[in-house]
């Protein structure tokens, strides 16, 4: 008994000794913020398997570049870091809460000249009505209704607007509903139209938990005073992106729909948005995805058209947006 006592004295001073001395050494604040980071990715980010990121080594590449970096520094090598990922919902924010973006989107850069409303007027013929930067809309010869949407962001309450345009376009024989260039925003805003553009309940696509899992799979009902059921023409191209791949993702379902165009952009992922501790730096990242009827990734994916048909800047500079023609011939069929 006394022998052991008398080893194990020294042993726990040893320990003691070291201890004390690893608790006093000074931390490093930027490794602490990337900790944070590394951590983040890989309990919520859903696309680490899918993309096959070993993220271990992507921490040690940027591990040695973090130590001795100012902040400034500090923000572009997690810019750097981020576009790792390859996916446009995954940013760094700057001081004035600007988003800086490192990976750039292959199809949004393929189709970001490929399209300009202002073409669509040579083909109606007269101006468009308009409300509030969101929706442009008007009849086109042959009694076809025209709506671009530019955007699913903004107060929920200017989609009620959609209700009205709706009713003007009652008596049409068809529907043109754009979304080119439409780069996303609020699902909910997506939904409210969806639900003007159905006359039976429509089951939703799939959506993982933060964390694994999949939630409980959403039911869409009919709403507003009147639904256009009519044949409707849905037009996407590499711009369309997160809540524009949501509603693609949906109209894909809808019988009397039909997808025209070229493959959305493929942003699958619900950002959220964490502050580093140290730098006080914002950054996003998705933590949940929502997943194509198919059972694919809408991510990277994006949602393939029914009619495929290219565009290109060359087409707009020579005043043909062969997209909208494709579709005013569908509906003219």
């Amino acid at each position: 008994m006394i022998r052991l006592n008398s080893i194990a004295i020294p042993i726990i001073s040893i320990f003691l000794l070291f201890g004390c001395e690893r608790r006093d050494e000074p931390v490093n604040k930027n490794i602490e913020d990337l900790d944070f980071i590394h951590y983040t990715i890989e309990d919520y980010y859903p696309f680490l398997g899918f993309k096959k990121i070993n993220l271990n080594s992507i921490y040690n590449q940027y591990l040695p570049l973090v130590k001795d970096a100012t902040n400034t520094e500090f923000e572009t090598i997690l810019v750097n870091l981020l576009s790792e990922l390859k996916d446009g919902h995954a940013n760094v924010y700057d001081k004035t809460g600007i988003p800086i973006y490192g990976y750039r989107i292959p199809r949004r850069e393929k189709d970001y000249e490929s399209f300009d409303t202002s073409l669509v007027k040579l083909y109606l013929n007269k101006e468009f009505k308009q409300f509030n930067g969101l929706f442009k809309y008007e009849i086109l010869p042959d009694n076809i209704g025209y709506v671009y949407c530019s955007r699913f962001s903004g107060n929920i309450s200017e989609y009620g607007k959609f209700d009205s345009i709706l009713q003007y376009l009652k008596e049409t024989k068809g529907l043109i509903f754009d979304i080119r260039h439409n780069g996303g925003g609020n699902n909910i805003s997506a939904y409210y139209m969806i639900k003007r553009l159905i006359s039976a309940p429509l089951e939703g696509t799939r959506w993982t938990k933060k964390g694994g899992g999949f939630y409980p799979t959403e039911t869409y009902y009919p709403s507003g005073d009147y639904q256009y059921t009519k044949p409707t023409v849905l037009l996407i191209n590499g711009v369309c992106f997160s809540a524009a791949d949501g509603f693609a993702n949906l109209c894909k379902k809808i019988p009397h729909i039909t997808l025209i165009g070229d493959t959305t952009g493929g942003g699958g992922g619900v950002p959220e948005i964490f502050t580093l501790k140290n730098s006080k730096i914002k950054f996003r990242v998705p933590t949940r995805c929502e997943m194509r009827y198919d059972g694919e990734h809408v991510e990277w994916n994006g949602i393939p058209p029914d009619i495929i048909v290219t565009q290109t800047k060359n087409d707009i500079e020579n005043d043909t947006d062969k997209q909208l023609e494709r579709a005013i011939e569908f509906l003219n069929k």
